[in-house]
C-alpha cells in the first residue's frame, strides 16, 4: 500500500505538472490574444457605454430644445389670442360707431323728411284754406250781391273809377 500511494502521489504530481505546463503554454501563446479579446471586448463596451452617454445628452438637449420650443409656442398662443381679442375688440367698436353715424343719418334723414312734409302740408293746408276763404268770399259777395242797395252802389263807384281815368 505504501507503494501504491506512492505511485498514486506520483501521478498527481506529474498531472499537476502537466498542468501547469500546459497552462504556461497557453500563458505564453494565448497571453497576447486573448489580452487582445479582453481589450477588445472592454473598449467595445466601454466605446458602446460612452455612445449611449452620448445619445443620452443629445436627448436631453433635445428635450431641453423641445421645452422651450413649447414654451415658446405658448407664449406666442397666449399673445396671439390677446392680439386677436384686441383686434375684435377694436372691430366692435369701430361698427358701433358706424352702426351710430349710420343711425344719425338716418335720425337727420327722417327730420328732413319730416320737415319737408311738414311744410308741404302747411303749404297744402294755406291753398285749401285760400280756396275756401276765395270760395266762402264769393259766395258772401253773391249772397251781398243780391242787395238792390248794394248793387247801385257798385254801379256809381265803377262808373267813377272809370270818369276819373279818362
Amino acid at each position: 500500500m505504501a507503494m501504491a500511494e506512492g505511485h498514486h502521489t506520483l501521478e498527481l504530481v506529474w498531472k499537476g505538472f502537466n498542468i501547469l505546463l500546459f497552462l504556461a503554454i497557453v500563458y505564453y501563446f494565448g497571453k497576447r490574444p486573448i489580452g487582445e479579446a479582453f481589450r477588445s471586448f472592454f473598449l467595445k463596451l466601454t466605446e458602446n457605454l460612452e455612445g449611449s452617454e452620448k445619445e443620452l445628452k443629445q436627448a436631453k438637449e433635445a428635450l431641453e430644445k423641445a421645452k422651450l420650443e413649447y414654451e415658446d409656442a405658448k407664449r406666442r398662443h397666449v399673445e396671439q389670442i390677446k392680439l386677436a381679442e384686441q383686434t375684435a375688440q377694436q372691430i366692435k367698436e369701430e361698427e358701433i360707431n358706424k352702426v351710430d353715424e349710420i343711425v344719425i343719418r338716418i335720425k337727420e334723414k327722417a327730420r328732413e323728411s319730416i320737415e319737408l312734409e311738414t311744410k308741404k302740408a302747411k303749404e297744402e293746408l294755406l291753398r285749401y284754406g285760400m280756396q275756401k276763404a276765395k270760395e266762402l268770399a264769393i259766395k258772401k259777395l253773391a249772397e251781398d250781391f243780391q242787395n238792390p242797395d248794394l248793387q247801385r252802389r257798385y254801379i256809381e263807384k265803377s262808373i267813377r273809377k272809370m270818369e276819373a281815368r279818362q
